[in-house]
């Protein structure tokens, strides 16, 4: 293995090659040591691994990246307090570890967050019980009892913690701590590095079939999105990370192979495999809030009145979010998930359970987003909820598969998957450096905010100093209430392989979900000072902007049947 590295005067070169200058070069390498199908966390994780070990490693996304459950999580970098009530101690340390991990290794991007539970008589749960639950947590984290990361506060107190809580019967509360991201720039953030280390990725390619030779994948077939093009690409090892999406690649491998004249033993592991990781999507959906109608500090934790799921309210980019449901999702996996109408009623009621006299309504969410949970069924019926969220690999001649697992447990399981790698590949044992992002200072940006220094650094890492030497003044300045500054969106069309207006509002910015109606009211301006660098012709611009209409009315807006 060979240490890819590329220097500072390189950077924006390499950044800002063409899409037609990435696909070229993808396809000219004659064989690459690493494929890896899926540009979600897992995937971006594995990537960004590789190159700290100088494979040659290519990274192939169907859509964009964070397309799927990468970009509409709950945003939470968690130890899952949750696991441990139900018994899962070693998922919860490895998650807790890894949060202590991505706290120090990703400081702004990755945030200590306050959170707070209620406590109301004759209510579960009741607080001796709960700090005791805490107690535990803290203990697997391995902090001691002299520096434990919970209190229980009296009623008077904690209203000052959480004011506007409803006090009828309220008891007191208790505040711990766990972490908050944006999951979509954590992906990018993995996928930049990564690109500066030598890797490539390319989004909108759709892997139409693997290659084999003798039973042993050699490889895939890929399709371009825009072009209708079809290519092969050969490899020593492919990594399917593809989350919810496993089965379906599964199935249509299975099904192209039995349709074979000649049937080959990866025929029978497809088969095998489909059924070891029989996925369950199961939906997650939110609701984005003014954080002016429903003002938090801390994220709060709620027992829904109906069947004492937790949802939480929380601050996260200048608004407030309210989720998660847990349901089963039925639609097809190539549509955008959507949140139904009663899933919207269903977070409304756990907010008015915790601020009743808010009397939050319909009328007041500014945005909804749903995703699909990368989870494997256990067998037979199980609550959504009690679906187990560990993580699974499979290894066959020359394929390795990978699925469950959560945001919060990215790096684990990619130094786990290039375990197995290096392995197949008769390599050295990896030597994995502790780090996973790359060390950077903020002394370029002394001149800015704190809040803007922050903003960038945790965006842009050791490219922090490039955005800034390359942007004009006042495209420092913040959109509308949001933190993103107006020079975001430049980079993004410059260097982050931009092919629709969502990419851009909705994973390189989150513009279209924490701004009014999608943040079409901006349209002009970004087309201002877009236009150059995306070299869309009028009548792209105009494809575009209907087609991101469309999709935040039909995927991001209040559903049809809800009262307002």
């Amino acid at each position: 293995m060979t240490n890819n590295t590329t220097n500072t005067t390189d950077l924006s070169n390499h950044l800002s090659m063409s899409r037609h200058q990435r696909l070229e070069q993808i396809k000219t390498c004659q064989s690459w040591d690493v494929i890896i199908i899926g540009g979600g966390i897992v995937g971006a994780g594995i990537l960004k691994r590789s190159c700290q070990l100088g494979l040659k490693v290519l990274l192939i996304e169907q859509k964009d990246f964070a397309w799927g459950s990468s970009s509409r999580s709950s945003k939470m970098v968690h130890g899952g307090l949750r696991y441990i009530a139900e018994g899962k101690v070693a998922l919860t340390r490895e998650s807790v570890k890894e949060r202590e991990k991505l706290l120090k290794d990703a400081p702004l991007l990755v945030t200590k967050q306050s959170f707070a539970m209620s406590h109301y008589k004759k209510q579960f749960p009741w607080p001796w019980l709960f700090n005791t639950l805490l107690n535990i947590y803290d203990a697997v984290a391995d902090f001691s009892l002299a520096f434990k990361q919970h209190s229980f506060f009296p009623k008077n107190n904690y209203l000052l913690l959480v004011p506007g809580a409803t006090d009828k019967n309220l008891k007191g509360g208790t505040q711990f701590f766990d972490a908050l991201t944006d999951d979509a720039r954590l992906v990018q953030r993995l996928i930049q590095e990564s690109l500066q280390q030598g890797a490539q990725a390319i989004n909108y390619c759709q892997v139409e079939k693997l290659t084999e030779i003798n039973g042993n994948i050699t490889g895939v077939e890929v399709q371009t999105e825009e072009q209708n093009e079809t290519f092969q690409l050969n490899a020593k090892l492919v990594i399917s990370a593809t989350g919810a999406w496993s089965n379906k690649l599964l199935e249509k491998l299975a099904q192209s192979k039995n349709n074979s004249a000649t049937p080959s033993p990866t025929t029978a592991n497809i088969n095998i495999l489909a059924n070891t990781f029989k996925m369950r999507p199961l939906r997650g959906s939110h609701l984005i809030l003014p954080s002016w109608r429903l003002p938090v500090a801390s994220a709060i934790s709620v027992l829904h009145p109906i069947d004492k799921r937790p949802v939480q309210i929380y601050p996260w980019q200048n608004i407030t979010i309210v989720g998660t449901t847990d349901v089963e999702h039925i639609e097809p996996l190539t549509k955008e998930a959507t949140i139904s109408a009663q899933e919207v009623s269903y977070l409304l009621e756990a907010v008015d359970c915790q601020f009743s006299q808010a009397k939050v309504t319909a009328k007041d969410i500014i945005s909804t987003f749903a995703g699909v949970r990368p989870v494997i069924a256990s067998g037979g019926y199980v609550a959504p909820s009690k679906e187990k969220r560990e993580h699974s690999t499979f290894h066959q001649p020359g394929l390795i598969t990978v699925a469950g697992g959560k945001l919060t447990t990215f790096d684990l399981i990619a130094k786990q998957v290039l375990t197995k790698v290096c392995d197949a590949l008769r390599l050295a044992k990896p030597k994995f450096t502790p780090f996973v992002f790359e060390p950077h200072s903020n002394t370029e940006l002394n001149s800015l905010t704190k809040l803007k220094q922050h903003q960038i650094l945790a965006c842009y890492g050791n490219l922090s100093k490039e955005f800034y030497l390359q942007t004009k003044t006042h495209l420092l300045d913040n959109i509308s209430y949001s933190k993103h500054l107006w020079a975001e969106l430049v980079w993004a069309v410059k260097y982050e392989q931009v092919q629709h207006l969502d990419d851009l509002l909705l994973r390189r910015t989150r513009l279209g979900n924490i701004l009014p109606k999608g943040a079409v009211d901006y349209f002009s301006k970004i087309k201002s000072i877009c236009s150059e660098d995306l070299n869309w012709n009028e009548e792209k611009w105009q494809q575009e902007f209907c087609r991101y209409k469309k999709l935040w009315l039909q995927h991001y807006s209040v559903p049809a049947g809800c009262k307002l």
